[in-house]
C-alpha cells in the first residue's frame, strides 16, 4: 500500500510531529529527536499525533506506540505494523466504573468526613458551569486534593455519578483500591509509558458529559511551591471543546505533604484550614495549547486567598 513507502511515512510523521511540537522546537525535529526528552511531548500530544497519523495514512496504529522514544522508532513501528498484545488485564472502556448506590453513599460519607475533620473555606462555587462537561485544573499539594475538591463543591454544582479523574493502573488489581476507583471515577493509567488509552478514554468521557479533574502539574509538589503546568489538560479541553475551571487549593501541603504517610487532623483541638477557590471558566476559543495552559496557570496563581465559607 502507498503508506508503506518509507519516504512517505517519514515525511508525514516528521511533518505531523513538527506541527504538534512547541514552536521553539518544531524546526529542530529530526528522525533521531527523542519525543519526551528533546521535544517535551506529553501523553495527550502523543495521542493527537497518533490520531493525525492514522488519518493521514488511513491506518490503525497500535496504541502501544505511545511508548516509543524517538521519531525514528515511531516510523519503524508503523512500517512493521507494530502489533502487540496489551500487557494489562482490564478493558479501559470499562472505566470509569459504574457507580452503584453504595459507591455514592461512600463518596458522600468521605466528603462529609472531610468537612468535619478539616475547616473548609470555599469561594467561587458559582463559577462552576451547569451541566458538567468541564475540566477542573487545581494545583497539586497532597494525595487527598481530589477528595477535598469534591468535598468543597456543593452537590448542587456537580453530578457525582458523572465525575472522573486519572488514577494509577496498580489500583485495578487491589480490591480496596478498585473500590476507590469506583467511588472517584478513576481511569487507570499505565505509568510505564502506554498512557494513550487512558487519555483517549478521558476525552470520550468529557464528550459524554463528565466532569473531569486533572492536575496540570502532573505530580504533587515536593516543597509546597506550585510547579509549571503541563499542556495535557489544555489539549483535552481543546479536543473536547470544554472549558477549564482553574482551582487553587491552599493548606493541603501543611496537612498532608508528600513525605508524610498520614494527614494531620487536629491541632490543639482545632481543625486545620483548607482553602479552595474556583475561578471563572476559561474556554478554548481557538487558543493554542501553550496559550491555554499559560492562562490556566496564571488564573490559578491569581486566585490566592479565598472568601471564607464555613460548612
Amino acid at each position: 500500500m502507498a503508506y508503506k513507502k518509507r519516504g512517505n511515512v517519514e515525511t508525514i510523521v516528521l511533518q505531523i510531529v513538527s506541527d504538534m511540537t512547541n514552536r521553539e522546537l518544531a524546526e529542530s525535529v529530526t528522525l533521531d529527536s527523542r519525543l519526551k526528552d528533546d521535544l517535551n511531548l506529553d501523553s495527550l500530544t502523543m495521542m493527537e499525533i497518533i490520531v493525525a497519523i492514522e488519518g493521514a495514512l488511513k491506518i490503525r496504529i497500535d496504541e502501544r506506540m505511545s511508548g516509543v522514544e524517538t521519531v525514528r522508532a515511531m516510523v519503524a513501528h508503523i512500517e512493521n505494523d507494530g502489533k502487540s498484545e496489551p500487557d494489562t488485564e482490564y478493558n479501559i472502556e470499562d472505566y470509569p466504573l459504574t457507580k452503584a448506590k453504595k459507591h455514592l453513599r461512600w463518596l458522600k460519607l468521605f466528603m462529609w468526613l472531610s468537612r468535619l475533620a478539616w475547616r473548609f473555606k470555599v469561594a467561587g462555587q458559582d463559577n462552576l458551569p451547569a451541566g458538567g462537561r468541564y475540566i477542573l485544573c487545581p494545583n497539586h499539594q497532597s494525595h487527598l486534593d481530589g477528595l477535598w475538591i469534591w468535598a468543597a463543591i456543593d452537590r448542587k454544582h456537580t453530578e457525582l455519578e458523572r465525575v472522573c479523574c486519572l488514577a494509577k493502573q496498580e489500583h485495578v488489581g487491589n480490591r480496596i483500591s478498585r473500590f476507590g476507583l469506583s467511588i472517584l471515577g478513576g481511569i487507570p493509567v499505565d505509568r510505564s509509558g502506554n498512557t494513550l488509552p487512558a487519555m483517549k478514554r478521558g476525552l470520550t468521557c468529557l464528550q459524554d458529559g463528565y466532569t473531569m479533574l486533572i492536575h496540570p502539574e502532573g505530580t504533587r509538589t515536593r516543597d509546597g511551591n506550585m510547579q509549571e503546568f503541563k499542556g495535557g489538560a489544555a489539549k483535552l479541553a481543546i479536543d473536547a471543546d470544554v472549558p477549564i475551571v482553574p482551582v487553587r487549593i491552599e493548606g493541603a501541603w501543611d496537612i498532608f505533604p508528600a513525605h508524610k504517610k498520614f494527614p494531620k487532623v487536629f491541632r490543639f483541638g482545632r481543625r486545620y484550614p483548607i482553602k479552595i477557590s474556583f475561578g471563572k471558566p476559561i474556554a478554548p476559543d481557538g487558543k493554542s495549547v501553550e496559550e491555554l495552559t499559560a492562562l490556566v496557570q496564571s488564573a490559578v496563581e491569581q486566585l490566592g486567598e479565598c472568601d471564607e465559607h464555613r460548612y
